[in-house]
């Protein structure tokens, strides 16, 4: 089982976050950022404020921020600010969607063109982790 923390960031709920979300959990990982699990037909002042103190907190605990900002130029500052945020903690980030010049030449950083790109990632490190410790209990 994974030990790694992860805060999932996004300008709102949409299905590639909760995609992810899922698939990260079922590869072992935690999610601790918890903005995202309000009621499917809550999109009020959770949603739209879910920059908050608390869960700066939260992401503070963890090891990597997964971003998601699919949409040519549609970088809210509140998420470009969360990734400076992470970076500055020596948190990893995971940047999903267009390239944000400067932000990816830091080494901690890897970007990934769409939600389902980095899902597919998940899903085959998972597989690989399987193997090995399967190979390591037959010996």
């Amino acid at each position: 089982m994974r030990s790694d923390i992860v805060y999932l960031d996004a300008p709102g709920r949409t299905q590639d976050l909760l995609n992810l979300k899922w698939a990260l959990r079922a590869a072992g990982y935690t999610v601790a950022s918890m903005w995202h699990e309000t009621g499917a037909n809550d999109t009020g002042m959770a949603l739209r404020n879910h920059w908050s103190t608390e869960e700066i907190e939260r992401l503070q605990r963890c090891d990597l921020l997964v971003a998601i900002c699919e949409g040519p130029n549609k970088t809210p500052p509140e998420l470009a600010m969360m990734a400076g945020f992470a970076l500055a903690r020596g948190i990893k980030v995971c940047w999903i969607g267009s390239p944000v010049q400067g932000l990816t030449q830091f080494r901690s950083v890897k970007q990934y063109n769409t939600a389902e790109e980095f899902r597919r990632e998940i899903v085959s490190r998972s597989f690989s982790e399987s193997i090995a410790v399967n190979e390591r209990v037959a010996a």
